[in-house]
């Protein structure tokens, strides 16, 4: 065998190692892409749980969100902060979604986390005076966006007795 042939079958050998090795690297993205996208929208149903699980788990905490959301001014200023604080938890949770959703790193949050909040923005006016306070450090118009927002997702509402 002549140097000639060994050096083509060493050429034909690497072209072939390098084919697999991309192939081989393409699908360890893509899971990688898969897994990263279903942590991230693990991350946003457990952002919403534990903001559920509080208002569930505390009752006194759940009175001030119903207060709050109705109307801030029913609030003192400590439970104000407190609400405050509480609904830029779920503002930042939206941000976060709508982020990624604006990339289209991840589509797959289960339920569309700037429908949930744009809801409580048109329903609740306390909901919509913290909003607001926050809207110079909302990005993307996020807020201009809550205002035009129909609202689609129904929140649960005790009937009054007539």
């Amino acid at each position: 065998m002549n140097w000639d042939a060994i050096g083509a079958i060493g050429e034909v050998v690497g072209a072939v190692a390098v084919i697999s090795t991309l192939i081989y690297l393409a699908v360890q993205i893509r899971q990688s892409n898969r897994n990263l996208a279903e942590a991230t929208s693990a991350s946003i149903i457990q952002s919403f749980a534990s903001i559920n699980s509080r208002i569930s788990s505390d009752e006194q905490f759940a009175e001030l969100f119903i207060r709050g959301r109705d109307d801030i001014d029913a609030l003192n200023p400590v439970e104000l902060e407190r609400f405050r604080a509480f609904v830029q938890d779920i503002l930042n949770v939206a941000v976060y979604a709508d982020g990624l959703e604006a990339s289209k790193s991840d589509r797959a949050a289960h339920f569309d986390a700037v429908n949930v909040v744009g809801s409580l923005y048109q329903t609740h006016q306390g909901f919509r005076a913290v909003i607001d306070s926050l809207e110079a450090a909302t990005p993307r118009n996020l807020v201009e966006r809550f205002r035009s927002i129909t609202p689609s997702y129904s929140f649960i509402e005790r009937k009054s007795d007539a």
